[in-house]
């Protein structure tokens, strides 16, 4: 069975030409997945894991986070172009509503207390000036400070909502008329397509590096410095388009300059560039328009614990694709419909469970109290149960 998501802090801001990322790693906690997990350490203190490191693609840290987030996309981009003209098109367009997040955080010390001062990445997502990040980017932050790419002036913002569980965050300045990016429909990526990244690597706003999504449905397991457990991400992209510490919270762009993941994660290895690792960018479009909203995120409870199956693995154990429960709650809405541990469910009202909608993201879909058909399979043969989500604990 999985483990929790983990959850880095943001990356440092670089000494000159010679940035020192420093992170903070939490105890995992135990959640539900039969993929493959991605082990993350953290760097702390020079302590580096022996083979391959995940971070946050960090702040940079050296010692001395009413509508929807769903807009209008910049001038469009034609898809006809070759891969070169296509990733200057969309650096020169979508680069525009790409920012910078300055950050300043006192540490707690009991006798000397430190300021740690902290880069990271976002883009703008509605005109007015609110713009998506990574949650480890502005945790903890007594000061945050956007710096757009055509503008010199530096906004204050302040943090108008956060995720940690899935390290999204909306921050807002205070400015009308700025450029946007769009969302595009993640569920529709293939391996191979092309991935532009843009964001303030190592402190150097606005680079823009590009390569292709190397992978779909990764499952990484993040520490979380702040709570001290780990939080699972299920949906994770994976992308060889050059991630480093500062481009967390920044875009992952297809060749139309639309937004496919917000980048959050890189794995380094002992030797080379190592592997990057985006939040799916429905789930980050979700959850960014619910803190728009209301400030908070409101996750509905179904109450049971499950493995993901995908059709290698369900046809080993004479099992159908879907999500095998592992184990219910007790007086939970899954308990209370008749759910059992090993029934196999396969789908939430119409929508598939399988690899391209794991059923933590279909059931995102939903708000508390949404009464939902649930499609289980037991002993070979269907049943559909009538459930009324909760509200998760």
């Amino acid at each position: 069975m999985a483990s929790e998501p983990q959850f880095f802090p943001p990356a440092p801001e670089p000494a000159p030409l010679s940035p020192v990322p420093v992170e903070k790693p939490a105890p995992p906690r135990r959640r539900p997945g039969m993929i493959a997990v991605v082990l993350v350490s953290a760097i702390l203190g020079g302590l580096v894991g022996s083979a391959a490191t995940i971070l946050l693609a960090p702040r940079l840290i050296k010692v001395t986070p009413s509508g929807t987030a769903v807009v209008a996309p910049l001038a469009p981009i034609t898809n006809n172009l070759t891969e070169e003209s296509a990733v200057i098109s969309v650096a020169a367009q979508a680069g525009k509503a790409v920012v910078e997040i300055k950050t300043t955080i006192t540490s707690p010390d009991m006798f000397i207390q430190q300021e740690q001062h902290g880069i990271g990445s976002g883009f703008i997502v509605r005109s007015d000036g609110y713009i998506v990040t990574n949650n480890h980017v502005v945790e903890n932050a007594r000061q945050l400070q956007v710096i757009l790419r055509d503008q010199a002036k530096k906004y204050d913002a302040r943090v108008i909502g956060t995720s940690p569980e899935d390290d999204v965050a909306v921050i807002k300045i205070d400015a009308q008329d700025l450029p946007v990016l769009s969302w595009a429909d993640s569920s529709a990526l293939k391996v191979g397509q092309l991935a532009i990244a843009i964001g303030s690597p190592l402190g150097q706003q606005n680079s823009v590096t590009k390569g292709v999504i190397s992978a779909l449905h990764r499952f990484i397991s993040i520490p979380n410095s702040s709570t001290g457990v780990a939080e699972n991400i299920l949906n994770a992209i994976q992308t060889d388009a050059q991630i480093n510490p500062g481009n967390s919270g920044g875009p992952l762009l297809n060749s139309a300059g639309q937004v496919v993941g917000v980048n959050f994660a890189i794995e380094q290895a002992q030797a080379g560039p190592g592997l990057g690792f985006a939040l799916d960018g429905n789930a980050a479009r979700d959850i960014g328009n619910q803190l728009i909203q209301t400030g908070h995120v409101n996750r509905p409870f179904l109450g049971v614990t499950y493995n993901q199956l995908d059709e290698t693995t369900a046809a080993a154990n004479g099992l159908v694709v879907g999500a095998v429960v592992t184990a219910v709650t007790p007086g939970s809405p899954a308990d209370r419909a008749g759910i059992k541990v090993q029934d196999v469910i396969t789908k939430v009202n119409d929508q598939s469970i399988d690899d391209t909608h794991p059923l933590i993201d279909v059931l995102r879909q939903y708000a508390p109290g949404t009464k939902v058909s649930v499609t289980i399979s037991r002993g070979g043969k269907n049943q559909t149960l009538q459930v009324t989500l909760g509200t998760h604990p």
